[in-house]
């Protein structure tokens, strides 16, 4: 493999003239201590517009959280025959284990080859080949250590992927098991031992039989596969014929989740050195009731209900709210309403946590929004992809190299330059809310212009030479002991303007700023 970065002359313009030429030189070192990165990861073709080498290769963009800024690395994948059709299949399955590795499927005609990219070595090589002769692939499952290939009708195999052995038949499409925070109702099964987070297991094929629907194939049942390919049997916590169940989970050492469901009734309970705190009850037997689907985050900090109402035996439209509760108090922190049309899905359940990162801190919600926003507050959203350096939909396609509990939003932060300087974020920096209004952090802010800040008891004043601005408490946002503020507006008050500039190497709605005198 070739190492491509920017040729050297364009480096040196690069250092010499980061003033002129933003986004292109992050100002942290990859790797060193205390340093706050979001890395992205594209598959690109040799045809893709943004690529300059015309070789297919994989793009590592490096963003400084400190800064906003980033920099690119492509590693050419130059034993690719560009000359005929080929494409790249990205691996979706859980990568927590080792996120620094990444993998994806060669497609050509006849074969399919598994890449495997080392990001700290920019290095990709082949680990894997799969005949079309043999089967399709599946997916690719790195938590796993395995990949599936579809060989035909109800016909599955399963490869370790670090020896290439085939070391498991099935007859359903095997699935990954990644529900660990939330509750297997969630999820439509009942299994009792819980799979394993990251595994594979099996489920039984289905046939119809009337008067009874759906049942399972004989002779099948559910399993998890252990990674020498034997089976781990999955039995359930729901009664026999009935829908009855008593579902239980360690959330800390002291603290379990308890949920009973009998006939119609639905208990939530949380049990803090053994005694028992009911958190919601629904008996749906009746014409009006609240009903809750729980999560938990990944430390088991919190419990998270997600609410909805019935009332004359339907359900509410639109009334519909998150309660998250402290597990080691069973207290109701918080309650967020959740604005909603039209009908329920799974993801609308589903808070996201970023959790290959093992974070606390609620990161989004898919059911305030279409977009997927980040929940800050009752009010306050920021919009999930616009302004990222990178357009994505997927945290498989990116990570994080640090601890993302005292952010707000998990967007790329904005640069923001004066006279030369970037703004130095010491944590959450520069970022854009849901109606566009660009918020910056006001003591970062003041001092890249070399202004003052004089707070009283009641007021909050910003000087800039001999300007002075008062800032509208209706406007501040305070997070972890930081106020936050409309970054044109302070600018403004003190007569400074703001220019906004574009990369071409990063998405169309990412801008970097400049305030100018």
């Amino acid at each position: 493999m070739r190492k491509r970065h920017f040729t050297a002359l364009f480096l040196i313009m690069l250092f010499l003239l980061s003033c002129t030429f933003p986004g292109k030189v992050a100002m942290a070192s990859e790797g060193g201590a205390g340093v706050k990165q979001k890395i992205y990861f594209q598959w690109m073709y040799h045809t893709y517009k943004q690529n300059e080498t015309k070789q297919p290769f994989i793009r590592k963009t490096i963003v400084d959280y400190s800064t906003g800024l980033f920099r690119q690395e492509d590693t050419v994948i130059d034993f690719i025959d560009t000359s005929k059709d080929y494409s790249f299949t990205e691996a979706y399955g859980s990568n927590t284990k080792n996120p620094w590795i990444r993998y994806s499927t060669l497609n050509t005609a006849s074969n399919q080859q598994i890449l495997k990219y080392d990001s700290r070595s920019n290095k990709v090589s082949v680990i894997g080949n799969v005949s079309k002769s043999t089967g399709t692939m599946d997916e690719i499952y790195p938590d796993a250590n395995m990949y599936v290939v579809e060989k035909g009708p109800r016909e599955y195999l399963v490869y370790s992927l670090s020896t290439n052995k085939l070391i498991h038949r099935t007859k359903e499409k095997p699935s990954e098991h990644t529900s660990l925070y939330v509750t297997n109702l969630l999820f439509h099964n009942d299994f009792d031992p819980e799979p394993t987070k990251g595994s594979l297991y099996v489920t039984p094929g289905k046939y119809y039989v009337s008067g009874r629907g759906y049942v399972d194939n004989p002779g099948e049942y559910s399993y998890e596969i252990r990674p020498d390919g034997s089976e781990r049997r999955l039995g359930s916590y729901r009664k026999k014929d009935t829908y009855d169940y008593v579902y239980k989970k360690m959330l800390t050492s002291s603290t379990m989740y308890k949920q009973t469901s009998q006939k119609r009734m639905f208990k939530h309970e949380l049990i803090i050195n053994g005694k028992a705190h009911t958190l919601l009850e629904s008996n749906t037997s009746k014409a009006k009731y609240t009903f809750g689907v729980a999560q938990f985050s990944p430390n088991g900090k919190y419990v998270v209900l997600w609410v909805n109402y019935t009332e004359n035996g339907r359900r509410v439209p639109g009334k519909e709210e998150y309660r998250i509760f402290d597990t080691s108090s069973a207290k109701l922190i918080q309650t967020i309403p959740i604005n909603t049309t039209g009908g329920s899905s799974a993801i609308d359940f589903g808070l996201g946590w970023v959790d290959n990162n093992n974070t606390d801190h609620i990161m989004q919600s898919g059911l305030l929004n279409k977009g997927a926003l980040r929940v800050i507050g009752t009010n306050l959203m920021t919009p999930s992809r616009s302004g990222n350096v990178i357009n994505v939909s997927s945290q498989s396609e990116y990570l994080f190299t640090f601890d993302l509990a005292n952010y707000l939003t998990i967007n790329d932060p904005v640069p923001v330059k004066y006279n030369g300087e970037y703004m130095q974020f010491q944590g959450q920096g520069t970022f854009r809310a849901m109606d566009s209004t660009i918020y910056t952090p006001v003591d970062e802010l003041v001092k890249l212009i070399d202004g003052t800040v004089n707070r009283s008891k009641d007021q909050i004043i910003v000087k800039y030479q001999d300007k002075s601005f008062t800032l509208n408490p209706a406007k501040q946002i305070k997070w972890k002991n930081r106020i936050y503020y409309p970054l044109r507006e302070i600018l403004t008050g003190v007569s400074l303007k703001l220019l906004v500039e574009s990369n071409s190497q990063a998405s169309e709605d990412w801008k970097e700023l400049r305030i100018v005198d």
